[in-house]
């Protein structure tokens, strides 16, 4: 209880407030703010502060009634023979009093959840807990500050689209700890939300980040014969190799609307945060089934965003996203294990009659615009492609290729050998061969 102020009576005269705090009686809701006055000789309830504290007063000529913010009426007072209207415990209404005792209950009680407490008194799961009614409307702040969470985010039933390039999905991964074996520390990943197909660059820097987006934004125009500004949407987060004024001016030149996840909020950009997982898991158990160096994560990556175009169904349909892209069936005949050991003809350099004519190597995915493998060349430490590739996908796993990289004494910058022979000697020359080649990987 405060002790000071006074307060003024109608006469004029005026006492001394001895103490201020809040009233608890049997039958009434708690008063707070009660001033306890020298020289008072009755109980009085101050409308203007009834009024502050956001309740309603209605008076009639039998009663008055004092009303929560809701409409739920909180007191009631019967007009007497002296033109008062006097409260009485017994008026007031039974909710009220069970609202008061589970609010004070939730507090005694460690500010433990409302459900549990009312299955508390309801069933007499323990003695002296009267029966409670429901929460009354409002937030407990400090359950809040104690307690609160993230807002869910509820899984997606429909297709939110309904043509390809309706909405890209864009994120950033990295840095990595190792650098690849170009010098790359970056992934740009983009998803195209209607066929979930995936493209992946590779960036030394984020600020090439806009540089390999305008580049896609050309390839897909090619591609698919669409215009450019038939990409109506495209979705990040707050980036600022996303957020910027060149980002800005772009997007605003084409139409393009660019919208933005909730800071620190992934899931409103989930699609993409999603496929960046499993890129990134894919990647991994190739690298280390087959004791595959570090320093070709970008192969893996890119490998593992070949294949998942490839055979991963689209959520809601029975179609992979090569063909809601393509619209036509992928073809996976020519797949082969990633780190397994291959043989590549050596036609590139004039051997002997005893010569070996072929080198060992291992192989790190598939060429992007040639019906050609790509393969790391054990010999010459370089990247390949060629078409002359033997594959022994069965052979034991062994550690021998992953040191003969690491400690290797080349520049980590690598050099791309094409092989004059395009040509695939074992497959047919349709077009659902790895000549169908899309722009969706980096060469790097």
């Amino acid at each position: 209880m405060e002790e000071g102020g006074n307060v003024t009576f109608g006469d004029g005269s005026k006492r001394n407030v001895v103490g201020k705090g809040t009233i608890s009686v049997p039958g009434l809701p708690s008063l707070s703010n009660a001033l306890f006055v020298n020289g008072l000789k009755a109980n009085l309830i101050s409308i203007s502060h009834l009024s502050d504290e956001g309740y309603s007063v209605l008076f009639s000529k039998d009663y008055c009634s004092i009303l929560k913010p809701d409409g739920q009426t909180l007191l009631k007072g019967m007009r007497s023979s002296d033109n008062c209207y006097c409260l009485e415990a017994s008026i007031v209404s039974n909710h009220v009093s069970m609202d008061e005792q589970i609010e004070l209950w939730h507090e005694r009680l460690g500010h433990m959840n409302f459900r549990d407490l009312r299955t508390l008194g309801k069933f007499n799961c323990v003695r002296g807990l009267p029966k409670l009614g429901k929460k009354a409307n409002g937030v407990c702040g400090p359950c809040q500050q104690g307690k609160q969470t993230k807002s869910m985010h509820k899984k997606g039933k429909y297709l939110t689209t309904e043509e390809p390039l309706e909405l890209l999905h864009m994120d950033l991964m990295g840095p990595m700890q190792t650098e690849s074996l170009g010098g790359k520390r970056y992934i740009f990943v983009c998803v195209d939300d209607f066929s979930r197909f995936t493209w992946t660059y590779f960036l030394r820097e984020k600020s090439e980040t806009f540089d390999k987006f305008k580049m896609l934004c050309n390839k897909i125009q090619n591609e698919m014969n669409f215009n450019i500004k038939s990409i109506k949407r495209i979705r990040s987060d707050h980036g600022r190799e996303f957020e910027n004024a060149t980002f800005e001016t772009f997007c605003n030149g084409l139409g393009i609307s660019h919208e933005f996840s909730a800071p620190r909020t992934p899931q409103q950009n989930g699609v993409v945060e999603r496929k960046n997982r499993v890129l990134q898991e894919m990647a991994c158990v190739m690298l280390l089934s087959n004791n595959v160096p570090r320093n070709l994560w970008a192969k893996a990556i890119n490998t593992a965003c070949y294949i998942g175009n490839r055979v991963f169904l689209r959520p809601g349909t029975r179609n992979t996203s090569y063909e809601l892209w393509k619209g036509k069936r992928p073809n996976v005949s020519y797949f082969h294990t990633f780190g397994s050991k291959c043989y590549i003809l050596n036609d590139r350099d004039q051997l002997g009659k005893f010569d070996a004519k072929s080198d060992e190597g291992i192989f790190i995915g598939y060429a992007l615009n040639s019906r050609a493998y790509r393969v790391f060349n054990l010999k010459t430490l370089s990247v390949m492609e060629s078409s002359n590739v033997v594959f022994d996908d069965t052979r034991l796993k062994s550690n021998d290729h992953e040191e003969e990289v690491i400690f290797s004494d080349v520049s980590p910058l690598e050099e791309v050998v094409v092989s004059p022979n395009v040509g695939t000697s074992n497959v047919n020359n349709d077009d659902t061969q790895p000549i169908d080649r899309v722009p969706l990987l980096d060469s790097k």
